[in-house]
């Protein structure tokens, strides 16, 4: 037996112990060096090697590979081969060896050996290298060219003994070998202290005398799909599949792989490119968005967007982020498909693909008689639970049920009958979308869940046994499959993704978002059935002995399953498919290249921005029409009649080329002016700074504009012509004794400055001295006293001292000196604006205000006056129409601006005008507040993320409603405006008022105070009609609602304190008409003697006793809890002996709801008190199969089996003393003979027995709620449809967050 002698080991680890140190080639390439991360393949840990007890060799490879290199069943073998390198002296490799080239399977290989590890120390890193195929003709490699080749192979590398192949270290592995990844294999193959020691006495190192074999074993896999063990880096999907995927917005995974399914569906493709939307908006209109994805998923090389699809559904990009339901989204995006197509040439074309008929019938089993109905369906949503295959739960789907015993029919003429209960398929549609039920409502949880049962579906399927005797046979009901809708996850978070063949050959891909990839049929069959989990299976890459992976596993659910098929008639799959790509209709060719014109545009407009600048000229002509500060306004503000010179120009262009075209826009020579250089003073002022002269010329205007305005986006200018004052060297820099000024003349009888042009003084002049020169350039006489100023910032107008020199009132060239005539005290009171800085003032805070009246409100709003007595006496009906504009100060009062606007209006009293701020989106703002000290400013909206925009004269406009009153604005700050909800004869009849009280006092004044509301409310709605008779005498009542239940009934003497708090307790006024009270349906017993006339009424004895043996709940809405309530609640009558048909009646007209609405309203009965559900008595079962608890969504259009909206018995807890859910269905079920007034005095004694039992026990009694009135409520199960509509916090069927 070999041993390594002493020294030999001592160099040996002497050589490990180096192998830390950096290597000379450490900067190698990625093909000749593997990164670890991506080679840490294998096993984890590193044991001694051992001789195996199955006596396994190196040398006999076929039996080595069988037991190492295991090829799964689900994998063909090209072929395979092994090599073997022997080592004869260790100390002597290089940091990286390779061994000589082999053959496998027409593939080149060879072995990299890193006896000193790979980035890792104290290790032996080992890898197995495919060299690329040379490739003559790039026809042979594809359309990528030699880059494309790849070989895909499982691989084991050992390391053994040379004298005893028995003793070896292995590893084995699989990869894909392409021209980025040529190599794979173990960064940390072993420890060398592992392959140098022996494991025991009898078993010899592996590195023997510096002697060691190193083996290959190399199984070349068959890549039919071309996708295997791939990373998917740099993938192409129209490259390798033909098609494109579509990108995740965040959570529209569901949306991708719907819309793939339609899209293969080429005649519905068809039919969506023919749909007329020339002159639709693509963030608008879905049917052109829909168009636009269509085109991209046809022509684009790249993932397509779908952001254009989600904004035309009015989402925002939180909705994007919200993972909504399949089946919802199908519909809501055939509806509006089919309201786009109405009027086409493919009208009806979504119905005749995916519309299919249904009959819900029950048949008397005794007696010839049938009750049925024929729906219209799109989608068929069949139970996963109890069914195995798909049939299963078709069959399940028409599953017939025995009405009899007490649940017999009450046929019409022939009374309780023993019937069957069932539905029947009239047809199936050509495109059949089958949603499998695996989220459900779970009652022993209360909760939604998934099911991941199993459920099989087969590749083609008979459904002719499921339809109608009488449906048409003439061709067979066989159905395809042709695309499966897979969700990976559970109720709280998953992934969608699409199974689909495209076309009539047998092809499958997955539609991943982004991602295409070809499958296997046998994945789409097997893998996304469902169910357990398969026996585990021993790791095929670990060879002998058992570990921790290989031990049995309990059986788990598979969590990836099938969500949605897309079967097609085979009879039909030709057309439906049509093979080939559907023509795209020019319009939206034209379309899409207008827009790549335009992004073609603004790139070549990008890039003359980055190449060319603007430059801006101020001259004198532009400072004497100026009425604001400085010279002129370089931003939005300067007038459009008053426009500078402003032009964009190359950036490399010279001062003198500009100079010239300059004079050639103003039409003189270069010589006639010079340019000047402007500068932003730190007072925030724009002045002149220095001449541009000779040596300024050559500049370019970029250098320019960075040194003198870097701060500003444009280059500014200022050009002075030639005139008397100029000193003699015009083109020369000016002494500096000398400063440049301009001159301004205010007349405080026009209001207006006029700039009068500009000269030059010297710093040791006086102000005095200049006034002659001022007087002339006014044109006025010599004697003519004058003020003068300057102009140091807006709100900073310095009187100027006339002996005073330029020097020492600190004036410098670019100033602007202002002077007006002198007036004395006296004449001052003569005008609005008598000086230089009261007009300066007053320019600044100038500001532009349009008043307009404030929106008429649905309640012939609060305090405005619809016909009172202001306008009666002012004569001004009709002027709301007009909107004044004022141009005033922003500091003018609220009394003046009230005068001035009252007179506008033709009002008598200003003081019964009310003002409100508008919001920059125009939207109306609170009331503005009338105290001394209020101004206009207060009356405008100010923010921080906005400007106002500014009208032709550069003034900011603002935009201020106001409202005409009934009474003075100060009556009205000592009163409080309580919102009132008034709701008619139905709750619909909904009107929202502003009732104005006292703030203290009985509630008796908000009670007269509304009567008073109404009936002007009413009073416009005839006018509106047309009818001008006054309203009718009415009766109100209201009362107080808390959280969308009654709170208490007003009787006028509560305290107004204490009434009308926003967000705690809203007011309610119900209408009630003075022969409300004989507004009733008889009960059976007094049928004789009802007499229809627009609903039942009795004889007036019969009501009066009837009235008071009345009894009167709430009613209330709510869906899914009861404290989950919403809209508004009221009070009903129940009358003793009424049957429950009757009762239903009178609600109806109460609702005033619609058909459908109706047909989807659970009702519950409870004792006041129950806060629970499940103590409720189903009165009435919504039609839709949303029952009250249900825990479902927006009812189905498709009606579920009847077995599926009963739970059994067993799964349902009963509560003690109260019925249980079986027992509430069949209540609903047999509602015809049910009394109202029973069941609430049978309530009345259960919960009478519920609190004698609990007297007994204390502790019960203390959680027992406190017993309020015993008539208990009615509680509407639905949709609060409003509210779902007003935000994007609306209820769904099933929410799953991505």
């Amino acid at each position: 037996m070999d041993y390594n002698s002493e020294a030999e080991l001592e160099a040996l680890s002497h050589v490990a112990r180096d192998a830390s140190a950096p290597r000379e080639d450490s900067a190698i390439t990625p093909a000749a060096s593997p990164s670890p991360s991506a080679m840490d393949d294998g096993p984890h840990g590193d044991v001694a090697p051992t001789k195996p007890s199955g006596n396994l060799s190196t040398l006999r490879e076929e039996e080595f590979m069988a037991a190492n290199t295991v090829l799964s069943p689900k994998l063909e073998e090209e072929g395979h081969g092994y090599f073997h390198w022997e080592i004869d002296n260790w100390m002597t490799l290089p940091e990286r060896a390779v061994s000589q080239t082999f053959t496998v399977a027409g593939h080149d290989w060879d072995i990299l050996l890193f006896p000193r590890g790979n980035q890792a120390s104290e290790t032996v890193s080992l890898y197995i290298e495919c060299k690329p195929k040379e490739v003559k003709d790039d026809k042979e490699a594809g359309s990528g060219g030699p880059d494309e080749w790849h070989s895909c192979a499982l691989f084991t590398l050992a390391v053994s003994n040379v004298d005893d192949p028995e003793v070896f270290k292995v590893n084995s592995a699989s990869h894909r070998f392409t021209a980025e990844e040529t190599d794979w294999g173990f960064t940390r193959f072993s420890d060398i202290r592992h392959l140098l020691t022996p494991a025991d006495e009898d078993t010899p190192a592996l590195i023997a005398n510096r002697r060691v074999r190193i083996s290959a074993y190399v199984r070349v896999v068959k890549d039919p799909l071309g996708v295997l063990w791939h990373n998917f880096h740099n993938y192409n999907s129209r490259k390798h599949t033909g098609y494109v995927g579509l990108r995740n917005q965040g959570a529209t995974c569901y949306m991708n792989s719907l819309l793939q399914s339609l899209y293969f569906t080429n005649e519905f493709r068809n039919a969506v490119y023919q749909i007329p939307t020339e002159a639709d908006d693509p963030k608008k209109s879905v049917a052109l968005a829909l168009q636009r994805v269509f085109h991209s998923l046809q022509v684009s090389n790249d993932a397509v967007d779908t952001t254009e699809l989600t904004k035309s559904f009015g989402w925002d990009s939180l909705e994007s982020f919200m993972q909504h339901d399949v089946q919802e989204f199908n519909r809501v995006l055939q509806d509006n498909l089919e309201t786009k197509m109405k009027g086409t040439v493919v009208d009806g074309a979504v119905a005749k693909l995916f519309e299919g008929k249904m009959k819900s019938y029950i048949r008397c089993v005794n007696v010839d008689y049938e009750s049925s109905r024929v729906e219209n369906y799109y989608d068929i949503s069949l139970n996963v639970k109890g069914c195995n295959t798909l049939r299963d739960s078709f069959a399940n789907y028409c599953e017939v049920e025995t009405l009899n015993g007490e649940n017999k029919y009450q046929a019409e003429g022939f009374g309780l009958q023993d019937a069957k209960k069932g539905v029947i398929f009239e047809s199936f549609p050509p495109v059949l979308q089958l949603q499998l039920k695996r989220f459900e409502y779970d009652f022993r949880r209360d909760a939604m869940v998934k099911i991941n049962d199993r459920h099989e579906f087969p590749p083609t399927i008979d459904l002719g046994e499921f339809l109608s005797d009488d449906a048409d046979r003439s061709q067979s009901w066989n159905y395809v499959l042709h695309g499966v809708l897979v969700h990976s996850g559970d109720l709280h978070g998953g992934h969608y993704f699409g199974l689909l063949r495209p076309n009539l050959e047998e092809k499958w891909y997955r539609f991943d978002d982004d991602r295409v990839v070809p499958i296997c049929a046998s994945e789409v069959f097997e893998e996304f059935y469902g169910g357990d989990f398969g026996p585990p299976q021993p790791h095929q890459h670990q060879p002998l002995g058992t570990t921790a992976r290989d031990r049995p596993r309990p059986a788990s659910k598979r969590f990836t399953n099938a969500y949605m098929l897309v079967y097609i008639r085979e009879a039909l799959r030709d057309s439906v498919l049509c093979p080939g790509d559907a023509p795209i209709p020019q319009h939206l060719l034209q379309r899409i290249q207008d827009e790549k014109d335009e992004v073609a545009r603004k790139q070549r407009e990008k890039l003359e921005l980055a190449s060319t600048l603007i430059v801006k000229v101020v001259g004198d002509d532009n400072f004497g029409q100026h009425q604001g500060f400085d010279l002129c306004y370089f931003d939005q503000r300067q007038p459009a009649s008053n426009t500078l010179f402003c032009e964009r120009m190359p950036r490399a262009m010279t001062l003198a080329k500009f100079k010239a075209t300059y004079a050639d826009y103003i039409g003189r020579s270069v010589d006639d002016f010079r340019l000047w250089s402007m500068v932003g003073r730190v007072n925030k002022t724009i002045r002149c700074d220095a001449p541009l002269v000779a040596e300024s010329l050559s500049m370019t205007l970029m250098q320019l504009k960075e040194n003198k305005s870097g701060k500003w986006p444009e280059l500014r200018l200022y050009c002075e012509m030639r005139s008397d004052d100029v000193p003699d060297d015009f083109d020369a820099k000016i002494p500096s004794e000398l400063s440049l000024v301009h001159m301004r003349f205010y007349d405080p009888s026009r209001q207006l400055v006029t700039g009068v042009g500009h000269t030059y003084v010297h710093a040791n002049q006086t102000v005095r001295d200049l006034m002659p020169r001022l007087r002339e350039a006014a044109v006025l006489s010599p004697d003519t006293p004058i003020t003068v100023f300057e102009e140091v910032k807006p709100l900073l107008i310095d009187l100027m001292d006339p002996s005073s020199t330029f020097r020492k009132a600190e004036i410098a060239t670019g100033d602007i000196i202002c002077f007006q005539v002198s007036l004395e005290a006296e004449q001052q009171g003569n005008y609005r604006l008598p000086t230089v800085a009261d007009y300066f003032d007053d320019m600044h805070h100038r500001v532009c205000v349009r008043f307009v009246p404030a929106p008429a409100r649905s309640d012939v709003d609060n305090f405005s006056n619809g016909n009172g007595d202001d306008a009666a006496d002012d004569g001004t009906a009709g002027a709301e129409t007009l909107s004044p504009v004022l141009h005033v100060s922003s500091k003018s009062l609220y009394d003046d601006v009230s005068y001035w606007l009252a007179e506008q209006l033709g009002m008598r009293d200003p003081l019964k005008l009310r003002f409100y701020n508008v919001a920059p989106t125009g939207q109306q703002r609170s009331a503005v507040r009338r105290t001394p000290t209020t101004t206009l400013g207060d009356m405008l909206s100010n923010s921080l993320y906005s400007q106002p925009p500014l009208n032709s004269l550069g003034v900011p406009e603002y935009t201020v409603m106001y409202e005409r009153l009934e009474v003075d604005i100060l009556q009205i700050e000592s009163m409080r405006g309580i919102r009132v909800t008034y709701v008619g004869k139905s709750m619909k009849d909904e009107l929202q008022l502003e009732v104005l009280v006292p703030k203290a006092g009985p509630a008796q004044k908000l009670i007269e105070a509304t009567y008073s509301k109404v009936e002007n409310a009413l009073r416009s709605v005839t006018q509106r009609n047309g009818d001008g008779a006054p309203p009718k005498a009415f009766n109100l009542r209201l009362y107080t609602v808390a959280s969308h239940r009654v709170d208490r009934v007003l009787d006028g003497s509560e305290r107004m304190s204490e009434l009308g708090n926003p967000g705690v307790s809203d007011i309610v006024a119900e209408y009630q008409s003075p022969e409300s009270n004989l507004d009733v349906i008889a009960p059976a017993a007094t049928a004789a003697a009802v007499q229809e006339d627009d609903g039942s009424r009795m004889d007036t004895d019969d009501v009066v006793v009837f009235e008071k043996s009345c009894t009167e709940i709430e009613v209330f809405h709510f869906y899914r809890e009861l404290n989950h309530a919403h809209s508004v609640p009221f009070l009903f009558k129940v009358y003793p002996g009424e049957l429950w048909p009757a009762t239903w009646a009178r609600l109806e007209r109460k609702l005033g709801l619609g058909e459908k609405e109706l047909k989807n309203l659970g009702v519950v009965y409870g004792a006041q008190g129950v806060q629970e559900l499940r103590r409720c008595r189903v009165i009435q079962d919504g039609e839709g199969g949303a029952s009250p608890g249900s825990g479902q969504g927006t009812p189905s259009v498709t009606p579920p089996p009847p077995q599926a909206q009963q739970p059994s018995a067993e799964d349902v807890e009963v509560d003690d003393g109260t019925p249980s859910d079986r027992e509430m269905t069949t209540a609903a079920d047999n509602n015809s003979t049910l009394c109202l007034w029973d069941v609430i005095q049978q309530t009345r004694v259960e919960e009478q027995q519920r609190l004698r039992m609990m007297e007994d026990d204390p502790n019960g009694l203390a959680q027992m709620p406190a017993m309020g009135p015993p008539a208990g409520f009615l509680g509407l199960h639905h949709i609060d449809r409003s509210s779902r509509h007003r935000g994007a916090h609306h209820e769904r069927a099933i929410r799953i967050l991505n």
